[in-house]
């Protein structure tokens, strides 16, 4: 067996913006969206066995976590069968391929695969605009301390979850409610810019609140209860991740508390500034 590349990439959590990045509704309206690459990777190899090229994969994240995973593994394998692409040329290629199977997502995921680090994301049309969050070392470790990433273990379906909302926006549903999401990704930006935790905080409950509201199955009971116990556990925020259903929900305030409170449920993680690795 030989080993021709090597690949890894990051999974993301997003802070505000998601479902605003499917074409459908940025076309029109345009979109917005703010999330982090984590620590937490989808590594894989192309190697050459029997005289034949294979492709595995490995990574140890829960299963449909909503943390953008398969538009992460995507990514990983387009850079491993792929010469001289860039990686903006990578996360498109890879929603591309997902558009064409009628898998219903945005772009989100692909970028924060590819580049790494700290973004916002405008969509418009055709054009995709990446701003990179540029932080001092001190606040981002004041940030991440303040972040808790807790695993539900509730099914969650990426895109049968976004069709839904598609089909509300095509009733000239919830549009409204888009529209401030979109709005609050640009806000929680300018917050993070200057420093301002609380109002960052202020922002992601916004978020979710306007997001409960896209579909019933956004934010089912069991997500309902998790997020009932971590306000109870010294929350001060709560973000349902992607676009709900499930998945996982991120969590703004005393770690050590809410870390007790839900022990292995919690997907320990750090931001990662490195995106896409190819070796």
């Amino acid at each position: 067996m030989k080993i021709i590349k090597r690949a890894r990439v990051p999974i993301r959590i997003d802070f505000a913006g998601g479902t605003t990045d499917i074409a459908y509704f940025s076309h029109k309206y345009g979109g917005a969206v703010l999330n982090a690459a984590i620590n937490k990777y989808v590594s894989g190899k192309l190697i050459k066995k029997n005289n034949k090229t294979h492709l595995e994969y490995t990574g140890k994240i829960p299963t449909s976590s909503g943390l953008g995973t398969s538009g992460a593994m995507n990514v990983l394998w387009l850079s491993l069968i792929n010469k001289n692409k860039n990686r903006k040329e990578l996360a498109n290629m890879a929603y591309k391929i997902e558009q064409d199977m009628g898998i219903v997502g945005g772009t989100q995921d692909h970028y924060a695969a590819s580049f790494g680090g700290i973004n916002f994301l405008e969509f418009k049309k055709n054009k995709i605009i990446r701003t990179p969050i540029k932080l001092k070392k001190p606040f981002i470790e004041e940030l991440e301390n303040n972040l808790i990433l807790v695993y539900t273990g509730l099914p969650h379906f990426e895109s049968t979850a976004n069709k839904n909302m598609i089909d509300n926006i095509k009733k000239g549903k919830h549009i409204q409610n888009l529209i401030r999401i979109r709005e609050i990704a640009k806000e929680m930006k300018n917050a993070l810019l200057k420093k301002d935790l609380t109002r960052f905080s202020e922002l992601l409950n916004e978020e979710t609140e306007n997001r409960k509201k896209l579909d019933s199955a956004v934010l089912p009971p069991g997500a309902k209860e998790i997020i009932k116990h971590g306000f109870s556990h010294g929350a001060t925020a709560a973000k349902i991740c992607g676009s709900g259903n499930g998945g996982s929900i991120l969590f703004f305030g005393n770690k050590k508390k809410l870390k007790k409170k839900f022990k292995k449920s919690v997907i320990d993680f750090k931001f990662d500034f490195e995106g896409l690795r190819v070796w």
